[in-house]
């Protein structure tokens, strides 16, 4: 495709991500906050880092530094609202749903992917595992369809190896993804190990050497910035102990037997294979027209990448639903056997019927709608859990706090505040010093407020007082409850 062409497509997709995005995640303007507590998590690191603090080391949270990273620069456009987040998602939606089309026009015609694009989106973004929105799951999204539609290509093209620059980009877009989650990793790794099987086979051993060099030489441009930056604020400690450590050894189900852990993985697969039908029928059906239809080491880079895919995704054993957004870019494999089946030129004016339709049907279908907890749409801010908390927090000039013992649930953003101590919420991460340092920060009044999910510890008492009981909107909570610290010169 010439530039040109690239930038129309860009911008259609781009048009389709911000239409769509609008309805399904609760980081746009539609809605007066995104109350899921990761997102709001990372967008209080995200603060956090902005204003020179170390992720790991100064704020407490486990998943990958350029996830949070992302966030700093969504809090430089808004300090107290997703506005930034939802100018992100949009972006990053674009990204994927271009190289959805342009991995839909190695099989296909153009005009029939760009009329199947709207269809993807909606299938992908008003998805129960979608949630309500800004998961890293979907940050990695572009990422692997980038990978993707690369590899198929390449397969496509019958050429004997890959170019170096286009190894070092699969390598550092595979950093990327490590470094925001690396459950996020497996699509790729199995893309990437039909390459290397491929070459292999053919007993190209220098190619196989070949491939791994550049490999690295990617991936390490992805890592290096992270290096220099925890090694020149003395963390890299902190960064490689929690990432990896925590993750592996602290979280979820890391204490199941094999047994328990295998029945989990099935179960939740299935689970994950219902509940998100629009695009796990993508998925399947493109699977099986590769194997009946396509080059061999086609269809064998989609199996592996499934079956890495399922295994990084589903290995932890606990089910979350915005685990199995990591394995929507498959997707792309089922609208590109789609394409490859119209034969006709579509006309603009189907196209537009489909963009139409999709946008249409997000507001109907898209699980933010279903949910019956949180915020609605068009719901006020002033009226929310969060802002109504924020007001009173407000009322004290650079006021600091402590989400205590439960996750963050928004007090920060809606306050427009970053977090100062370490333990500023209540991970799942399970290590007993959480509480005991988050006890610690309100023995020694280092907080003007606590916000608790019910009646707050004893230690309270000595320095702090109830100044606010606000009703939760059918959380798994009923209220919450503010204190403000007795004396400001005790901090």
């Amino acid at each position: 495709m010439t530039r040109r062409q690239n930038w129309t497509i860009f911008l259609y997709s781009l048009l389709i991500a911000s239409a769509v995005l609008f309805f399904t995640t609760r980081s746009s303007p539609a809605w007066p906050i995104n109350d899921w507590c990761d997102a709001n998590i990372y967008l209080s690191a995200g603060k956090g880092m902005a204003e020179g603090r170390v992720i790991y080391r100064d704020l407490y949270d486990h998943k990958g530094p350029l996830l949070y990273a992302l966030h700093a620069l969504c809090a430089l456009v808004s300090f107290d609202s997703f506005l930034g987040v939802y100018l992100m998602e949009v972006l990053l939606a674009a990204l994927f749903l271009f190289f959805g089309c342009k991995a839909m026009t190695v099989y296909g015609s153009k005009s029939a992917a760009l009329a199947l694009l709207p269809v993807l989106a909606w299938s992908v973004y008003a998805a129960w595992s979608f949630c309500e929105g800004d998961s890293a799951e979907e940050m990695c999204m572009p990422l692997v369809a980038a990978s993707l539609w690369h590899v198929l290509a390449f397969f496509q093209s019958g050429k004997d190896r890959m170019s170096a620059k286009g190894l070092m980009a699969e390598g550092a877009l595979a950093g990327c993804v490590l470094w925001i989650k690396f459950t996020g990793l497996g699509m790729q790794a199995g893309l990437l190990f039909a390459m290397f099987l491929r070459h292999l086979v053919k007993k190209e051993w220098g190619n196989s050497l070949r491939m791994i060099g550049w490999l690295a030489v990617g991936f390490l441009l992805s890592t290096v910035p992270w290096i220099v930056y925890f090694g020149l604020n003395g963390a890299i400690g902190d960064w490689l102990g929690v990432y990896f450590y925590d993750n592996l050894f602290r979280y979820g189900g890391a204490s199941m037997t094999l047994l328990q852990r295998v029945k989990a993985m099935v179960v939740n697969g299935l689970g994950w294979l219902w509940k998100n039908a629009p695009y796990t029928i993508a998925i399947v059906g493109g699977l099986l027209w590769f194997i009946l239809r396509r080059t061999a080491w086609e269809w064998i880079a989609l199996v592996l990448a499934a079956v890495f895919g399922a295994a990084l995704v589903f290995f932890s054993g606990v089910e979350y639903p915005y685990y199995g957004q990591a394995l929507a870019p498959l997707a792309i494999a089922g609208f590109g056997a789609l394409a490859s089946v119209i034969r006709r030129p579509v006309k603009k004016r189907w196209m537009a019927a489909a963009c139409a339709a999709c946008i249409a049907l997000c507001p109907l279908t898209c699980y933010n709608m279903n949910v019956d907890f949180g915020c609605t749409i068009f719901q006020p801010k002033e009226e929310t859990m969060q802002y109504r908390v924020a007001a009173v927090i407000n009322e004290t000039p650079d006021a600091t706090l402590l989400n205590y013992g439960f996750m963050d649930a928004g007090f920060f953003t809606a306050a427009g505040i970053a977090p100062t101590v370490r333990f500023y919420h209540s991970s799942n991460v399970d290590m007993p010093e959480k509480r005991e340092e988050q006890l610690r920060y309100i023995r020694e009044g280092l907080v003007d407020y606590v916000v608790t999910h019910k009646p707050g510890p004893a230690e309270l008492a000595e320095n702090y007082e109830l100044v606010a009981t606000v009703e939760s909107p059918d959380f798994w909570y009923e209220n919450v409850f503010l204190y403000r610290i007795l004396n400001a010169g005790k901090r």
